[in-house]
């Protein structure tokens, strides 16, 4: 129970969430940056607009009060007797007779003794014109001059009241070139305002309005983003229990129609490839392993009865010595074979990336004399000639001497099984000039047809073979050394065998790959 629970923590903690709600969700958090980042976009330019035309409105209001100037000056009045309720009386007349006056922003004459304090009288509009306006007007201009007098300044100012934002600008009263002739003109001012009530109102419904759509847009777009997401999900779920298909060795390919995308039909086509490779390379296993203890069996089962047979005497002097005999040529037989498993094991850890062979510059003369010598006993044993011509060229190959060796080894022990008399070997640069060609052929009845197309694969033997491991190794030696290996049949002018030619083809270190190569072996 306790390993249970630990089981069901583990499980906890390794929940991942499925690729589709990643795409939903990523999805939706874009869809809101854009969102809120049109909305902060489109708050900061209504909020310039909406500065700009307040300003605007004001200003041409204040260009309209040139004519209010004109319609004062106009007015009679004895500068000697004349008094504040009568200049009061006049500006007021002015403002109300003056047609050009504007209407952009709100006009409001006020007169004060005290500019630096917050009493005023407010002169226009009066309470006979609007009380709505006359109400308003007054409310406005006392918070103004509460916060901060009558300050008269060149520049538009703003004072929040209640929530709404008000522009103002407060302008004195003065006439040019005889500005000192009204000396009572000092007390009056004219104050202009805007409330941008109106504007925020506007952009107020255009962001919850630009909300709504937002809304609107993420409930739609999460529609079908899951709509879209679902079948990848179930397409990513396919491929990943066909996956655990493959762990159970179960190599049955998918329907590639089933995937939601062009990615997920491409990845489903490669792991049924993968697939197929796989079930052959563990069928080929499974032949190798059957085939290998098949073959250590049959000489370890001739070395167990000669050595039984040897233990109670069963045999005299002289079949003594021949069960001797017998015994050696089966453990040399079985030591053989055993390092050539070793190696094609080796060689297949290599291509798949588990093992790093081993490798120098050797020069292929010297590598060609050297086999033939290692060679030459088995040949003077089997009363059979060996023919050779090497090269006398300084060629270099960057490979493995021992793995070469056992490559050209192994061909030359085929050839002898099958030749009549002569082997010859051939050792020379090929015609492209790019690689070292080692030609071995002998005067033997040839390759059979039954085994021609399988003669590299492994355990594939002849009428006379051995164990079928020789000639795979050969192979995969070769392409271990980015090289080539062919067999086929020489014929005669009549078209018969003639004997079995074997051609290997290795690349060849130029110049410059030598000194390479040899700089890193130092």
């Amino acid at each position: 129970m306790a390993g249970s629970g630990r089981s069901n923590a583990s499980h906890k903690r390794n929940f991942k969430l499925p690729i589709a709600i990643h795409l939903y969700t990523t999805f939706i958090i874009v869809i809101l940056l854009m969102a809120l980042t049109m909305m902060f976009i489109t708050s900061g330019i209504l909020e310039t607009f909406i500065a700009q035309e307040c300003n605007k409105r004001i200003e041409t209001a204040r260009m309209s009060c040139n004519s209010l100037a004109q319609t004062f000056s106009a007015s009679d009045l004895d500068i000697n007797s004349i008094t504040d309720s009568d200049v009061g009386n006049s500006l007021l007349n002015a403002i109300v007779s003056s047609a050009d006056i504007s209407n952009e922003a709100n006009i409001a004459l006020i007169y004060t003794r005290d500019p630096q304090g917050s009493t005023f009288n407010l002169l226009w509009p009066t309470s006979s014109y609007s009380i709505a306006s006359y109400n308003n007007t007054n409310s406005i201009i006392a918070k103004i001059t509460e916060q901060n007098g009558i300050n008269v300044s060149s520049e538009t100012k703003t004072i929040n009241i209640d929530g709404s934002l008000i522009y103002y600008k407060i302008l004195d009263i003065k006439f040019s070139p005889e500005e000192n002739v009204y000396q009572h003109l000092s007390n009056y001012y004219i104050v202009l305002f805007v409330n941008s009530r109106p504007y925020y109102s506007l952009t107020e419904s255009l962001v919850y309005a630009l909300i709504q759509v937002v809304l609107i847009i993420t409930i739609v777009a999460g529609v079908l983003s899951l709509f879209n997401s679902v079948p990848l999900y179930l397409s990513t779920k396919h491929l990943s229990e066909f996956s655990k298909r493959i762990g159970r060795g179960d190599y049955r390919p998918i329907n590639t129609e089933r995937t939601a995308s062009r990615e997920l039909t491409d990845l489903s086509i490669q792991m049924n490839i993968m697939a197929r490779k796989l079930e052959k390379n563990d069928l080929e296993q499974k032949t190798f392993f059957q085939n290998a203890s098949h073959e250590l069996r049959t000489p370890l089962m001739s070395i167990q009865g000669y050595a039984e047979g040897i233990k109670y005497g069963v045999f005299e002097n002289e079949e003594k010595d021949k069960a001797v005999d017998v015994i050696i040529d089966e453990t040399e037989r079985l030591t053989n074979m055993v390092s050539n498993l070793l190696t094609i094991s080796k060689m297949d850890m290599a291509k798949s990336g588990d093992y790093t062979v081993k490798k120098q510059v050797i020069n292929c003369a010297e590598l060609a004399e050297n086999a033939i010598d290692k060679v030459r006993g088995h040949f003077i044993h089997d009363d059979k000639e060996l023919v050779n011509d090497i090269t006398k060229e300084d060629l270099y190959i960057y490979a493995n001497e021992s793995d070469i060796f056992r490559m050209l080894e192994n061909i030359f022990s085929n050839c002898l099984r099958y030749c009549e008399h002569t082997v010859n070997f051939i050792c020379r640069k090929d015609e492209s000039g790019r690689n070292i060609e080692f030609t071995i052929y002998d005067d033997g009845p040839g390759i059979s047809s039954d085994v021609e197309e399988k003669l590299f694969d492994r355990f594939a033997t002849g009428t006379a073979g051995k164990h079928g491991i020789g000639l795979a190794l050969a192979k995969s030696i070769a392409e271990e050394h980015k090289g080539t290996i062919k067999g086929f049949n020489m014929k005669n002018d009549d078209g018969t065998n003639k004997g079995a030619c074997f051609v290997i083809m290795i690349p060849l270190l130029t110049k410059k790959e030598q000194l390479t190569k040899l700089n890193k072996e130092r």
